[in-house]
């Protein structure tokens, strides 16, 4: 079987995503590369900084960047623990909370482009798929198990 790596045809995904998410979310003064960060913090409020590096898998400085960014947009707002007083968690305000909703509908209509002549079967099984392939990679490179509640025939470690 004569075939191109997996990874190429994800990265073209992503990147296209990006390209995408760029466009919609110029009028909203963010980037698409802010947006997991948006989403993150709107769908987890209270959590810190670290947390969110961690949880994203990004390093702490960028995390500091886009946090500034979306407090300037006035997208977040931050707030000392009180667990930690070297550490700050961080909220949605109201104007991300409404942006999230609209997001998130942007995010299905280009999730329908993506899988443009699929029927939805066929769809269910993408998801299924991709969300499989997230876990795997994740078990292999955090060393841990992550089977999001399914069943698996073997352990790829």
């Amino acid at each position: 079987m004569n075939r191109e790596p997996l990874g190429k045809w994800i990265s073209i995904i992503y990147r296209y995503s990006m390209i995408h998410a760029n466009k919609l979310l110029k009028p909203f003064k963010m980037t698409g590369s802010q947006l997991m960060f948006f989403i993150t913090i709107v769908d987890m409020p209270g959590i810190t900084q670290e947390e969110l590096s961690e949880h994203l898998k990004i390093n702490k400085s960028t995390t500091t960047k886009v946090v500034q960014a979306l407090e300037k947009n006035e997208y977040i707002s931050k707030k000392i623990s009180e667990k930690d007083k070297r550490a700050y968690n961080l909220y949605p305000t109201k104007k991300a909370v409404e942006l999230r909703k609209k997001i998130r509908k942007l995010a299905f209509e280009w999730d329908d482009i993506l899988c443009y002549g699929l029927d939805d079967k066929q769809k269910e099984k993408v998801y299924s798929f991709i969300e499989q392939m997230a876990c795997n990679a994740d078990e292999y490179i955090n060393k841990r198990s992550c089977n999001n509640g399914r069943k698996k025939d073997k352990k790829i470690l």
